[in-house]
């Protein structure tokens, strides 16, 4: 049995060791495909961004057949871990970093508009007829990179001429989440969405196709263009076709004027996006997001910020900025700093790079040593001796001392 630390290590390092453990992989399960009498092929992005000359970071199979079958076969040779999905017919095995995506070739109906769709068997034509755009819906039979190409669409041709291309008039209506989709892909290649496919986004979006999606489904497609290395330009353009206003009605994205870090996180990107809105609206938008804590937090943090900026940028000492940040999420901090007003982003810079770690030189057992009461008295004392070091107000042990001892010793008047 291959192990996940033999396939790891296949093809050495670097994007060569990366393309010979696909074609590794990928020969595997064009013979397990095979021995049970199925057809394999890789489908969808990988074909797309082998096309453009890029590397594929996962695969996607579909199987004429059983891809439950090939999966846990595939899994039992490469020591992986499988996942079955019944009712879609799909399965992923894991193994290491990589992620195979084994789908059975289906066809696809759709009972009501955003609804998951019914699905049964069908051929490879069936299988990419159900895909989004005619880039995504090419296929290379396996057993190897050089087998038939299947392109019913011409998505090879949109390919060359860069272009975003729905497959069938009711594409959106089926599945509004395409819309979202749309955007994304047009702004990760620098495509152009092509011009009836824009017709049909905005006739689905007029007819409020986005309020047939589950909370859960639309806030998925928003992460994911969140995730993109450059998710400012996939939001300006959402916001151009009134996707984000769809969403939630004040969401906008005309403030992203630049393309901000690539190596910005999400929940980031989130905060700079939510930076115009009010508590009242962030509230609202987590509630049509029906957004996770860290979601949640993030958005409602942000809101906090911009509430508080005339305070944060003012004549505020540290010591007041740091309290009224504390506990803030991080990536509501590093997203309002991204787009407050100076000097709102220098204080808030500030607190992230040096004010939020600063803390006493004194801990609890010298306080204790000096005079200062355990319980709420030590606590209190310890936040002032922070305040007092964050302010500049002193400078070393011995100044903490002297503050220590004036300290105990108004505890100790209180106290009689």
């Amino acid at each position: 049995m291959l192990t996940t630390t033999d396939l790891t290590t296949t093809g050495g390092e670097g994007n060569g060791g990366t393309v010979d453990c696909h074609r590794f992989i990928l020969d595997r399960i064009a013979r397990i495909a095979q021995n049970s009498g199925y057809n394999a092929y890789q489908v969808g992005g990988p074909v797309r961004d082998r096309l453009l000359g890029a590397t594929a970071t996962d695969l996607d199979i579909t199987v004429v057949g059983d891809a439950g079958d090939v999966a846990a076969t595939l899994a039992n040779e490469v020591d992986g871990h499988l996942t079955v999905h019944p009712r879609f017919g799909t399965a992923t095995v894991t193994v290491g970093p990589l992620t195979v995506d084994l789908v059975t070739a289906r066809r696809e109906f759709y009972r009501s508009p955003g609804a998951l769709p019914d699905v049964e068997p069908g051929s490879i034509q069936d299988d990419l007829a159900r895909r989004d755009f005619t880039i995504n819906a090419m296929a290379m039979a396996l057993p190897s990179l050089t087998g038939e190409f299947v392109d019913p669409h011409g998505g090879r041709d949109d390919l060359d001429a860069g272009l975003i291309r729905a497959l069938h008039p009711d594409s959106f209506r089926d599945d509004p989440t395409r819309i979202l989709r749309a955007v994304r892909y047009a702004a990760r290649f620098g495509f152009v969405i092509e011009s009836e496919t824009a017709r049909m986004m905005s006739e689905a979006l007029a007819a409020h196709a986005l309020s047939t999606l589950t909370s859960d489904r639309l806030r998925h497609e928003l992460e994911r263009i969140l995730d993109e290395k450059n998710p400012a330009a996939s939001l300006r353009l959402a916001d151009e076709f009134g996707v984000l206003s769809a969403i939630h009605p004040a969401l906008t994205a005309q403030h992203l004027t630049h393309s901000g870090a690539e190596t910005a996180a999400a929940l980031t990107w989130l905060s700079a996006l939510v930076w115009p809105l009010s508590a009242d609206e962030g509230a609202g938008l987590i509630a049509r997001l029906n957004a996770p804590s860290n979601w949640t937090r993030t958005i409602s943090d942000t809101a906090r910020i911009r509430g508080m900026a005339s305070a944060i940028g003012g004549a505020a000492k540290p010591s007041q900025v740091c309290a009224l940040l504390d506990g803030l999420a991080p990536d509501a901090l590093r997203g309002a700093n991204s787009m407050a007003d100076e000097p709102v982003a220098s204080r808030i810079r500030n607190y992230l790079s040096d004010w939020w770690s600063v803390a006493p030189r004194l801990r609890g057992n010298d306080l204790l040593a000096l005079g200062v009461p355990a319980g709420p008295e030590m606590g209190e004392a310890l936040r002032a001796l922070r305040r007092a070091r964050l302010d500049g107000e002193t400078h070393s042990v011995r100044d903490e001392e002297i503050l220590a001892r004036q300290w105990a010793q108004a505890s100790d008047k209180l106290a009689c």
